[in-house]
């Protein structure tokens, strides 16, 4: 068995980086295994397994990991890049084997000064090399990357729901709609501009109960904010709708309760999703629940999810841009 350190970006309140990091482990068991979090506590309570975090690359190679897998949530960009590319150097010098795994790629051209001869030697060296879609590959090839990744398509939708919350939550027999919307300023404003569209979409669920969908309360960014996003979005479009589990926008309750098999296992029970983060999306995907994507047209971090995972959708499921001027 291998000491195995997990590289990406945990602990800063989004449940997704956490599944994430779920699936890293199953895809690459060990005896011992320790991620990089910034919110350790919060780390070892959503993933089950985590003997221990550490801060940064001095205490990661003092791990003297035998493996380190790079990845979890959108971690391939540049300043993830720059920040561990010399570590990573370090540690294989060590002896350990280096993985970049189910990478989410970010626009690279426009800073690649990280990408220099030993970074190249490294990917080149690579023990595997996956990205989670198609876009990710396009942007390695352009970015001139020594070797080009195999695609991995979003395999954290296979970890399995706890369904411990959704029993205690959410009532049996009327129809339940999940909400998940990010407060960023882009789609604020999508909102306000495309609002007759919007409330055409939300017709069809009018006798549906809500259930917030958060994911995301994250810890140095309002603009990531999801309970406040589902809250504005329930005041603009929904003033008369019933919510089913008030609990879940309810700050302390969701600190202490929330993991991300608990929220597969909400959503999971849901008739629908309505959803712009694009994990809640993947979980609705690997649970076989109807998923319409709402996102600012201009960021086609949803629409990658949904064209990466079009074999999986289920019936009905859609991808809608917001335009906004």
């Amino acid at each position: 068995m291998t000491r195995t350190a997990f590289l990406g970006a945990y602990g800063y309140g989004n449940l997704g980086d956490e599944l994430c990091l779920m699936e890293a482990m199953q895809a690459f068991p060990g005896a011992t295994r320790h991620a990089f979090s910034v919110k350790p506590d919060w780390t070892l309570r959503c993933v089950p397994g985590l003997d221990g975090c550490f801060a940064d690359g001095g205490q990661m190679l003092a791990l003297r990991p035998q493996r380190i897998v790079f990845g979890g949530g959108m971690f391939g960009v540049p300043d993830a890049f720059r920040a561990w590319m010399p570590w990573l150097l370090q540690a294989e010098a060590q002896g350990a084997e280096i993985h970049f795994h189910n990478l989410g790629v970010a626009w690279l051209l426009g800073d690649l000064g990280w990408l220099d001869r030993a970074a190249r030697g490294l990917i080149a060296r690579l023990a595997s090399f996956t990205v989670r879609d198609y876009l990710g590959v396009e942007r390695i090839a352009e970015a001139g990357f020594p070797r080009l990744p195999r695609i991995s398509f979003f395999p954290e939708a296979d970890i399995l729901p706890d369904f411990s919350l959704a029993d205690r939550l959410l009532p049996r027999g009327p129809k339940l709609l999940g909400l998940s919307i990010i407060p960023m300023p882009n789609m604020r404003a999508c909102l306000a501009q495309e609002a007759g569209l919007v409330r055409q979409v939300l017709a069809e669920f009018a006798d549906h109960q809500i259930v917030p969908i958060v994911s995301t309360v994250h810890v140095d960014s309002a603009a990531e904010d999801d309970m406040a996003g589902c809250l504005d979005f329930i005041r603009d479009f929904l003033p008369q709708a019933t919510i089913a589990a008030p609990a879940l926008l309810d700050r302390g309750f969701w600190h202490a309760e929330l993991t991300p098999r608990r929220l597969k296992g909400l959503v999971a029970r849901l008739d629908v999703l309505m959803t712009q983060r694009k994990h809640n999306a993947i979980h609705a995907i690997g649970a076989g629940v109807r998923v319409i994507g709402l996102h600012p047209l201009e960021d086609n971090s949803l629409r990658r999810t949904f064209v990466g995972m079009e074999h999986r959708l289920p019936p009905g499921s859609r991808c809608l841009g917001l335009l906004y001027s």
